[in-house]
């Protein structure tokens, strides 16, 4: 009986620390699934790096965990792209309810430049998070 309740405690909790992710997820794009794994992988961190682990590798383990959530958040949070810092309003206007783009603007073309280089390095963040937990997540057990 002790054992359901604290099934039962454990499952309520996890319906409520999970509530808001689930909330928000769409079914048309990648972005929640990412953010849906990204969560898992926060609260596993937080697990072996607790009070509650068995094993000697927790440290290891919770460190293999965070450096793929890290990489995994690089993508969410577009956090190469963020960086790319240009005066846009030189080459892309607002004219009756249109964008209007200056393609042959040089400013234009290094933007363009920096940012495709931007969102490649996102995705190379996205698949070696992803590569990491292929090649690791089968011993992040306790």
């Amino acid at each position: 009986m002790l054992k359901q309740l604290h099934s039962l405690r454990e499952g309520v909790s996890n319906l409520i620390r999970w509530f808001p992710i689930i909330w928000r997820d769409r079914d048309w794009d990648q972005e929640n699934l990412y953010k849906i794994v990204h969560k898992k992988l926060e609260h596993m961190e937080d697990f072996f790096r607790s009070e509650n682990t068995h094993i000697k590798a927790a440290k290891e383990v919770a460190d293999e965990i965070r450096e793929a959530k890290v990489l995994l958040a690089n993508k969410i949070n577009t956090a190469h792209t963020n960086k790319v810092d240009y005066d846009t309003d030189e080459f892309i206007s607002l004219k009756n309810n249109e964008f209007n783009v200056d393609r042959e603007n040089k400013n234009y073309k290094a933007w363009m430049k920096e940012m495709s280089a931007a969102e490649e390095q996102e995705s190379k963040d996205m698949k070696a998070a992803f590569e990491i937990i292929g090649n690791k997540s089968e011993s992040w057990w306790d």
